[in-house]
């Protein structure tokens, strides 16, 4: 029995649904949002809320959605738009909203059918995305399978005789360690930071590094809102099956991956922009799958190096910082910036969980009036620094020659170069609060009590 409440400021949709025998409608048509609260407060078993965009209220719908995932994260929520709108489409979905309809192009059916189809559905998605695992388990020979090779090589180890025999099995064997460990060797590398640090820059760059390190490099534009590596490389359309699918307007019957959305940038390199694609409104996927998304592309690639958002309520940000080997966090030395970095780092590590020795910083745009390298070194005390990126004057230059000039400086190339090597040879690192640690600690923070009486 599918426990349902309707907040419409219109009885007609509840009525409706209290004729059908397999809905239990828990109260009247709600006339106001703070009766959703009210409500809420009162039922803990609700299974489906139907919202209208123009309930009155205080809140915009957005804001009135995060309001009621706040409270009960697990209700499900159709809403209903007065007009088309894939910008509010968009945030809403990213914010748990399950259906979106418009007034005067819905039929009450089409809801009720809706709500009786879903639970099939959300069983195909489990199974379908079941599935995908286990392909993608298969092809990665998981660790499971590594565990049984190396027991394997121990018990051929421990048998006596057939010399030759045994021989080739560990030779076999090593073999598939090696292809293992190569798999190992591939990186996921999110770089994060606050708007306008030079994330896009810094993953060209890194990626340009690797490549004369003669790596196979994925660029993944991950930034939804901003997207614009693109533009920097010089890559004014999507790839021709995009465009036959846009311009025929079929991105549902005929649904897009993402290969589709790779292109060519060189031998070595790839890009995927236009990931805003795959969730439009019309073509959504979840958050979660992002971790499949990521497994099959790695299958491909050395790197990965994804330039993500500085939005912080996105949840397909957060999973993407769960499923990187690496996280590049930029910041610049500057008493603004440092604090923007450490409360962003806060959400990361604090709110989101992510564990801290995954981060690793780079200090971009460093001059000659930044903040000195030993507050900075006290202030993010548990995060290791890899280094420092001096502020380079042509940067602009490069952006708008679509990076086909090589204007970094001698100077700045070696500092890349040095990140790079550090990235490479990356391992995580385990934070060891020692005396030493301590002792900063108490000097950053005398720092911290004189700055506040600035």
């Amino acid at each position: 029995m599918k426990q349902i409440i309707t907040a419409l400021g219109n009885p007609l949709l509840n009525d409706k649904l209290k004729e059908e025998e397999d809905f239990k409608i828990l109260t009247k048509d709600i006339q106001y949002q703070d009766g959703i609260f009210e409500i809420i407060e009162k039922e803990n078993k609700i299974d489906y809320l139907i919202l209208s965009e123009i309930l009155l209220g205080e809140y915009k719908i957005e804001n009135l959605i995060e309001k009621i995932k706040e409270k009960n994260n697990k209700i499900k929520i159709i809403v209903i738009l007065e007009n088309k709108k894939e910008e509010i489409e968009n945030i809403l979905y990213l914010k748990g909203v399950k259906k979106i309809y418009y007034n005067n192009q819905v039929e009450i059916k089409e809801i009720i059918s809706f709500i009786k189809n879903d639970d099939i559905e959300e069983n195909e998605k489990i199974k379908f995305e079941l599935e995908n695992l286990k392909k993608i388990l298969l092809k990665n020979n998981i660790s499971l399978e590594q565990e049984n090779e190396k027991n394997n090589l121990l018990k051929l180890e421990n048998e006596k005789g057939k010399n030759e025999e045994l021989k080739n099995e560990k030779e076999k064997n090593k073999i598939k360690l090696i292809k293992n460990n190569k798999e190992k060797d591939k990186k996921i590398i999110s770089v994060v930071g606050t708007g306008g640090v030079g994330k896009s820059i810094i993953t060209l760059n890194l990626s340009n590094i690797l490549k004369e390190k003669n790596q196979k490099i994925l660029i993944l534009d991950f930034d939804i809102l901003n997207n614009s590596l693109h533009t920097i490389l010089g890559v004014n359309n999507y790839p021709q099956k995009i465009k036959n699918k846009l311009q025929k307007n079929d991105l549902i019957q005929n649904k897009i991956s993402v290969k589709d959305l790779i292109i060519k940038i060189n031998k070595k390199v790839d890009l995927i922009s236009g990931i805003n694609l795959l969730f439009d409104s019309k073509y959504k996927i979840s958050s979660e799958k992002i971790q499949f998304i990521l497994e099959e592309l790695k299958q491909y690639y050395d790197f990965i190096v994804i330039d993500t958002s500085c939005e912080c309520f996105f949840d397909y940000t957060k999973n993407i910082l769960h499923y990187s080997d690496t996280i590049l966090f930029l910041l610049e030395a500057n008493l603004s910036e440092i604090k923007k970095a450490n409360n962003l780092l806060k959400i990361y590590t604090e709110e989101w969980n992510i564990e801290k020795n995954k981060f690793n910083l780079i200090i971009n745009k460093y001059n000659e009036n930044a903040v000195d390298d030993k507050i900075v070194k006290h202030i993010f005390l548990d995060y290791k620094i890899l280094g420092k990126i001096k502020f380079n004057k042509k940067y602009n230059n490069l952006i708008n020659k679509n990076f086909e000039e090589d204007i970094l400086t001698k100077n700045i190339k070696k500092e890349y170069e040095k990140i790079t090597d550090k990235i490479i040879k990356l391992k995580n690192r385990k934070i060891n609060l020692t005396i030493q640690n301590i002792y900063r600690r108490f000097i950053f923070n005398i720092y911290q009590k004189n700055q506040n009486k600035i």
